[in-house]
């Protein structure tokens, strides 16, 4: 099992890939640019990105992009989805550039139009998002189920995506926090969590977001802890881990370390949980 978790872009490509192998991680995931930030500029370092892409191979690890929070491919506003495919199709030329296995991007908001007016919104962007992109998956975050976020249950991800790309080109990312918080992964049974026993989401499923959860069961908030330390706890979290269909899903820790030393800790913690 691959445990990675977040690093800062912020010295270099190379220097992030180089810092999550001295944290011991199987891999990282990174902001594409700014992540609370729609405007960006057509720059990228090719030289730091080759040069990451193949340390990477070198050092047998793996990496994934995160698109920016701003981004919403559901929103009622013209202007906003525009910019947002824009920002979108930026974000998958830098992913492909650093050799990633996807770029993971948080499903909409449809702000009071309606989850199927949401839908139909998103399912568009998706497809031009798509159309000039560079052949790299884009991968669907699932949502807490705060306020009028969409992809909050396995049947509206699937929904989300049916008919516009194979799984090669569109598919998901789950974030353990947001599924517990949402009621739909319960970590004293993880194996009755819909999508694992779903052929179409598994096939889809190309990376996990590990994160321990401040609030409790069905309480839709987004509130991310340290592992074992939140409401889904170490036996939880024990119990997720061991789950034959995460088995050959890498994992990126995104819990709310003070410093990304930090993470040695946590990722340690992980595979301890992992052998039982």
């Amino acid at each position: 099992m691959r445990i990675g978790c977040h690093i800062s872009v912020g010295r270099g490509f190379l220097a992030a890939v180089d810092k999550a192998h001295a944290l011991q991680a199987d891999g990282l995931q990174y902001f594409t640019k700014s992540p609370r930030m729609l405007r960006f500029s057509r720059n990228l370092n090719e030289e730091d990105a080759e040069a990451g892409r193949l340390r990477q191979q070198e050092l047998d690890l793996v990496s994934i992009g995160h698109a920016p929070y701003l981004i919403n491919l559901s929103a009622p506003e013209e202007d906003m989805r525009r910019a947002s495919i824009e920002a979108l199709g930026w974000d998958l030329v830098v992913g492909h550039a650093r050799g990633s296995l996807g770029v993971v991007v948080h499903c909409g908001k449809h702000k009071g139009e309606g989850t199927e007016r949401g839908i139909a919104l998103m399912r568009e962007c998706l497809q031009r998002t798509l159309e000039d992109a560079p052949d790299i998956p884009l991968l669907l975050e699932n949502t807490a189920g705060q306020g009028t976020e969409l992809g909050t249950t396995v049947d509206e991800l699937l929904e989300l995506v049916d008919g516009i790309a194979p799984p090669e080109r569109l598919g998901f990312c789950l974030d353990t926090q947001h599924a517990f918080a949402a009621g739909i992964l319960d970590v004293n049974d993880p194996e009755s969590f819909p999508g694992f026993t779903n052929p179409a989401f598994m096939e889809r499923l190309r990376a996990v977001h590990l994160n321990d959860s401040k609030v409790e069961f069905g309480h839709r908030a987004d509130r991310h802890a340290l592992i074992g330390q939140g409401a889904m706890g170490r036996d939880g979290i024990r119990r997720l881990l061991q789950t034959p269909a995460l088995s050959a899903i890498p994992l990126f820790l995104e819990t709310p370390v003070t410093d990304e030393d930090q993470y040695a800790g946590e990722i340690r913690l992980c595979r301890e949980l992992v052998a039982g």
